[in-house]
């Protein structure tokens, strides 16, 4: 039990000291609240941007050149945080991942405009930039995977700063994937109406028809003019196909395919039963403005269609169409 001489000793020292003890209480508030600002709430901000994911509804790729492309992307952020922060513009890379691993280097890196992070979601549009391709082999791994995948997952990253309040601004760095869908290799091409003119000048089509070319991706990509090698099993190459101005829109796209072919090699090909010769096409090449795009070229490579013509069918139309 304290005596009362103790008590008078702590009340005389309190007295005396109290401007010491003051000066202890504030410089520990003060030290709390910079912790608070400067340690935590940078923190707290960053875990949010970490939380946060986006998700992209329209992509596309238009006017393309041998070294730029000029890109639009329309996003929605995602946020869980009843936060509102505001984000300065940045450069932003996009990275193709595969099998959870990054690329060497983004394949394009987007200017994305100040953003204003809502709850739960804010749409981000990026529209229509002219970007440089400073990694060809980078934008040609993702194209590629655009063309012949399934399902396509990029990353964004990036530095910029987070501004909430009147609290200081806050350095933070964006990473986040998301995954959506690709051309899939064009599966369920087909060729339709499909025209033989056997008498056809050498050097003119003397095949042509509609060409269905199913896109279940958000991408839009302009090819420009598509050369596609057609060859058989038993002669080889028998010929090549071009589709003039070739923009692959979502959804179906049906546009005018006209072949030079040995008919020769063609007709010998058919299967004499069913009347039927299957037909493989590989890509060759894409030209835009005179110019030979080639990470359309290498992907267009790596696209390997198949095709089953009604040959006996194709001549029997024909022949009626001539009576």
């Amino acid at each position: 039990m304290s005596t009362p001489g103790f008590k008078r000793k702590v009340n005389r020292h309190c007295a005396r000291f109290w401007w010491a003890h003051l000066l202890v209480v504030c410089s520990s508030i003060l030290i709390i609240s910079l912790c608070l600002v400067y340690v935590a709430v940078p923190n707290i901000a960053q875990s949010g941007i970490n939380d946060s994911s986006f998700e992209v509804s329209d992509l596309k790729f238009i006017n393309p050149a041998p070294n730029s492309i000029n890109l639009t992307q329309i996003a929605t952020l995602y946020s869980p945080s009843r936060f509102t922060p505001t984000l300065d513009p940045f450069s932003a890379g996009l990275w193709l991942v595969t099998n959870k691993t990054y690329g060497t280097a983004p394949f394009v890196y987007l200017d994305l405009p100040q953003i204003h992070v809502l709850h739960p979601k804010s749409n981000v549009t990026s529209e229509n930039q002219v970007v440089p391709l400073l990694n060809t082999n980078e934008i040609t791994d993702y194209v590629i995977a655009m063309l012949t995948q399934e399902n396509v997952t990029i990353a964004l990253t990036g530095t910029t700063k987070l501004h909430e309040g009147k609290l200081p601004v806050i350095s933070i760095n964006y990473n986040s994937t998301t995954t959506y869908k690709g051309l899939n290799g064009l599966k369920g091409f087909n060729a339709t109406d499909l025209k033989f003119n056997p008498s056809a000048p050498t050097g003119t089509p003397n095949l042509v028809g509609n060409a269905f070319i199913p896109n279940p991706s958000i991408i839009t990509v302009h090819l420009g003019n598509v050369t596609l090698i057609l060859s058989t099993a038993k002669y080889g190459v028998v010929g090549n196909a071009t589709i003039n101005d070739l923009t692959l829109y979502p959804g179906d796209n049906n546009v005018l395919m006209s072949s030079i072919v040995d008919q020769t090699k063609v007709v010998e090909s058919m299967d004499a039963s069913s009347g039927i010769v299957t037909v493989e096409i590989l890509g060759n090449s894409s030209v835009y403005n005179g110019k030979h795009i080639p990470y359309y070229e290498k992907a267009l490579s790596r696209t390997a269609l198949s095709l089953d013509i009604n040959l006996k069918q194709v001549l029997a139309d024909r022949s009626k169409a001539s009576m």
